[in-house]
């Protein structure tokens, strides 16, 4: 059986009065969602909650993970665009052009791949361009083959759910919204309308498409009030707010960090030059006499950068690992004495200054305390400036960070951040609030698409 005819999304005639609280929503999305992986949380936490047949999903590529989270998945193929089968190709070339290398990989593997990328410059500037333009977004547009429709069809949805980030993706929603006549729902995590291609002309296209994306949308969500206040001024529409959320109880744990021994935990990517946070973490704690050979930096990361330094794969203080699973975070967390959540000062304010970090509300439910490094324009480090719930330093001052570990370390300052962070997780990062709240805005939008249709 292949992907595009895998599972049964039942009858609506026999649908429970459960399963009849909950839209059928076709999800326009890049990445395969799927039961566990580690680049669709937010989706899982959202529609945890919603019936598997009353889910289905049109995507382009998968990362690795095992499960299926919903009913049905559809694959765009090479009928799907335009020259398909030279777009397979390509982005087969791209991908191991620009992909990050596994944690885990040898110092001798590590070695020997930048030789050859070295060597090998045309195609590592071939991959970029391709990759970071968006011609190919252009040269192989999307075109929804008789097969996407018919699995459009039979899934029979009353909404569309999408996210856009790439030309194809902010695309897809609208030819088939037109199509089947159906009201959509938009969120965003971050700004990649305008952080995407931004130094190609290709950003103009894209922009312009998000803005129709956006104006069409029934219901739009963005993530925390910055984020909402700037999009409904640029687009003059109006979004509501959503968080990420979690179920604060799986956080209560009896771990504790181990005696005379200061660890810095980091979770999550380290692209976006997220590495130079901890080079300048270290150089700050190399500084505090009584922490001199008692700490070290444990790095749960999905892959490690091209362009990471070699000297921090080298430190002997940090250690790099894969990301720990949804059930095996809380531990992970749990062992820290410190959790860092930075973002580069040398990075495109288009690629942070709106978006949350999926880690902060974890952070703050482990209940340890939270060094918030980056420029004061970031949603995260805005976030906690606002909610208090962090120590943060927003400028990259050495001695200024070393003032902040050691705040850290006196614990002067943890009991009033904790309480903080507590106030912050039942405000706006509660699961059972957050997928009810989730739950009620998407009805609402299909309703008033089913109006739409009846008038």
């Amino acid at each position: 059986m292949t992907e595009n005819s895998k599972g049964s999304c039942g009858d609506r005639k026999g649908q429970t009065p459960t399963t009849e609280r909950y839209p059928r929503v076709l999800m326009v999305l890049m990445t395969k969602v799927k039961a566990e992986d580690s680049v669709n949380l937010l989706i899982r936490n959202e529609f945890g909650g919603w019936p598997k047949a009353s889910l289905a999903q049109v995507h382009s590529g998968e990362t690795p993970g095992r499960g299926d989270f919903c009913g049905r998945y559809y694959r765009l193929g090479s009928d799907d665009r335009v020259f398909g089968r030279l777009f397979e190709r390509c982005r087969a070339y791209v991908s191991g052009a620009v992909q990050m290398t596994p944690v885990g990989t040898s110092a001798d593997e590590q070695t020997a791949g930048r030789l050859k990328r070295w060597t090998t410059p045309l195609k590592r500037r071939l991959g970029d361009l391709l990759s970071r333009s968006g011609f190919w977004e252009i040269i192989f547009r999307v075109r929804p083959s008789k097969a996407l429709m018919n699995f459009v069809r039979d899934f029979d949805a009353d909404l569309i759910y999408c996210q856009g980030y790439s030309l194809g993706f902010a695309t897809l929603p609208l030819l088939i919204s037109r199509r089947f006549g159906l009201p959509i729902c938009f969120q965003t995590t971050d700004d990649w309308a305008r952080a995407t291609y931004r130094r190609s002309a290709v950003s103009w296209l894209l922009r312009r498409r998000a803005r129709n994306l956006i104006r069409r949308a029934t219901m739009r969500l963005a993530l925390g009030d910055k984020m909402r206040l700037e999009y409904e001024r640029r687009y003059g529409v109006p979004f509501h707010v959503t968080y990420h959320f979690d179920d604060p109880n799986r956080f209560v744990l009896d771990a504790r960090p181990a005696k005379g021994l200061f660890r810095v935990v980091y979770t999550g990517s380290l692209g976006l030059r997220r590495y130079e946070a901890i080079q300048d973490l270290l150089s700050a704690i190399r500084e505090v006499p009584q922490l001199a050979g008692r700490f070290a930096v444990d790095v749960h990361c999905s892959g490690l950068p091209k362009d990471m330094p070699e000297d921090l794969l080298q430190c002997p203080e940090v250690s790099f690992h894969t990301l720990p699973n949804h059930e095996q975070l809380p531990g992970v967390l749990a062992e820290a004495t410190v959790l860092l959540l930075p973002e580069s000062f040398n990075e495109a304010r288009q690629s942070i200054e709106f978006s949350i970090s999926t880690k902060a509300h974890l952070y703050m439910m482990s209940g340890r305390p939270i060094l918030v490094y980056g420029p004061r324009h970031s949603g995260t480090v805005d976030y906690a400036i606002r909610d208090g719930w962090g120590s943060v330093v927003t400028e990259r001052d050495p001695e200024k960070l070393k003032a902040a570990v050691l705040g850290i370390l006196s614990g002067d300052a943890t009991i009033r951040t904790q309480q903080r962070a507590e106030a912050s997780i039942r405000r706006n990062h509660e699961m059972i609030s957050g997928r009810e709240k989730l739950r009620q805005l998407i009805s609402t939008a299909a309703r008033a698409g089913r109006a739409e249709d009846v008038a």
